[in-house]
This record gives C-alpha cells, structure tokens and sequence, in this order.
C-alpha cells in the first residue's frame, strides 16, 4: 500500500511538473488550500465576509480557500504572522483600517509596516457602522445615550482598538463631550454578547455582524454611523438626523498578500475580484449581509492605506490606551 501511494505521488509531481506553469499551479493549489488569515474572532462582520469572499473566490479561481481566525493583540497577531508569511499566495490577510492605525497605537507592538510589509490585491467591501443596545435596554435612543454619556458615562464594546467602530466612538466624544469608554473586545461577536449581556451600555460595529441579532430582537439600533440613512438597513436613522455631525467613513475591508508576492500571483487573485465585482449574485449577498461591494483595484487600496496613514496619526494622537479585554 505504501510503495502505491509512493508511486502515485510520484507521478503526480512528474505530471505538475510536464504542465505548463498555470496548470502546475492550479494543481499545488488543489492539493495546498489558500489560507485566508482573519485578525479577529468568529461571528463578526469581517469573519462573516471573509467565509463568504473564501467560498466564492475559491469558486470563481478553481482554488480551495480556508478561513483561519487568529484575534488577539489588536489585530498584531494575525498582521505579523501575514506579514512575515512565505510570499507564495498561500497566505493572505483580509483586514480593516486596524492595520494602519495599530502602528500608531501600538508602537513596537506592531511589528510591521502596513505599506511595506504587505501586496494589496484590492478592497472587497465596505460597510455602514451601527451603535446598538441590548433589546431589554432602558436606553431607548441616541438621545438617552448622549444624556447617560453626560451624566453617569456610557460604556461601549468594539471589536478592536483604532479600528472604525473605535475611531467613531472617539469622534462622538469629541462632538457631544462626556465619558465616553470604549471597551475593546477581540471581534465583533464578543463585543455583540456583551451588549446583549448588559456587560457593556452599547456597541459599536459593522452592520453585518448586527443584523441576525437586530432582527432577533436581542439587539437594538440606536443610528447608523454616517449622514444619511445606509439602504441595507433604511429603519435605523442616520446619526445626523439623531443630532450628532461628525466626520464620517465606511468601514472597509480589503485583501492583501505578504510584500514580495509575484505579480502574476497577485494579478490572478485580482482578477478573481473583479470577476465578483461583476456577479450580480455575489454583490446580492453580500449586500444581504450588510455590506457593500467594493470594485477596487490594487492601486485603489493602495493610496486607501497611504490615505489612512498620513491621517490617522494626527487623530490618534493621545488616544489614552485601553487594555484588550
């Protein structure tokens, strides 16, 4: 039985090898999935994107895709490891602003430049932000939270620190004044149960992760996180027309390779994108999920990453750190 599976293996690599190169690839491919890297814990909007991107990239390249979650440490955990990766496109990283702003937050922690260390391939998605409460909640609207916030101080779980749901959090001090506290958690999903729990007065996310417990009723929206109602969710109000004005940007996700990786890699995993981006059955899901589909080439994501980081410093800066829960 041994000496079998030796030849047959044998004649695998010799007829890899006697293919042309694509075909080569293709067959590691089958044999080696892709490892789709996610910096945060399951049940979260970016987990829920990454299963979904996985399942129709690997579809639309003929190529396995796995989702492998690796929170903690802000997100440095997973970036470092994507960063230091073989730069085969075996390994990608599917990442929020996070990247970016964790170099100022963390400075040698984060052990990786989030130009330099990385390929981008391209943006995937974006998505409304959403601050919500537990179902059974006395707050009953933005109003009583900025009242709470005045008086006796509000806490409010998000998935990370510096991200876009901590970032907002941060403008909203600053607009309305009074305490404030952002509560870190390792990923949407934890920050969610802890609202539910009364762990936390509010949280603060990306739509995706909030819909099944919004229409559950566990969850209550309280506003989107931008000027205008977001057509994904048109019940909840907008936080301009709650009565809070502050800068605003969508939460964006994007895919990257380790720095290094071979063009025609990278330009096949684009490829891959900008064939979804056409497919009016993946945008369709994905907008079911509570997110919308970004076309995006690489050059795009990659002034989107130098944007990000010539202006988050100057907001970040003496952020008081808080410890990850």
């Amino acid at each position: 039985m041994s000496s079998a599976f030796n030849r047959r293996r044998f004649l695998g690599a010799a007829l890899a090898a006697a293919l042309p190169s694509g075909f080569a690839m293709r067959a590691a491919r089958a044999a080696s999935p892709t490892r789709l890297i996610v910096p945060l814990a399951p049940g979260g909007a970016m987990d829920l994107l990454a299963r979904k991107l996985g399942e129709a990239l690997g579809a639309a390249l003929q190529a396995p895709f796995v989702i492998e979650n690796r929170p903690g440490a802000g997100g440095n955990i997973a970036f470092d490891y994507v960063a230091k990766a073989d730069p085969d496109g075996a390994t990608l990283l599917l990442s929020g602003s996070a990247l970016v702003a964790n170099v100022t937050l963390m400075p040698g922690v984060a052990r990786y430049d989030p130009v330099n260390s990385f390929s981008p391939v391209g943006m995937v998605a974006t998505s409304p932000l959403v601050i919500v409460v537990a179902g059974n909640s006395p707050i009953a609207s933005w109003a009583d939270l900025v009242r709470q916030a005045k008086t006796r101080g509000v806490t409010v779980g998000t998935p990370g620190f510096g991200n876009e749901p901590h970032v907002a959090i941060l403008k909203v001090r600053r607009a309305e004044g009074g305490d404030w506290r952002a509560i870190p958690y390792k990923g949407a999903g934890p920050a969610t149960v802890a609202a539910m729990a009364g762990e936390t007065d509010a949280a603060a996310g990306a739509l995706p992760g909030m819909l099944p417990h919004l229409a559950s009723g566990k969850l209550r929206a309280l506003a989107v996180i931008q000027a205008r109602r977001s057509p994904l969710a048109p019940a909840i109000p907008s936080l301009v027309e709650a009565g809070t004005v502050i800068p605003f940007s969508p939460s964006w996700f994007g895919l990257l390779a380790p720095a290094g990786t071979p063009a025609p890699v990278l330009d096949r995993l684009g490829g891959g994108l900008r064939a979804l981006s056409q497919q009016d059955t993946f945008r369709g899901q994905l907008n079911t999920l509570g997110f919308e589909l970004a076309d995006s080439s690489a050059q795009a994501f990659a002034r989107q990453l130098r944007s990000d980081g010539a202006a988050l410093p100057k907001l970040l800066a003496g952020l008081d750190r808080v410890r990850q829960e």
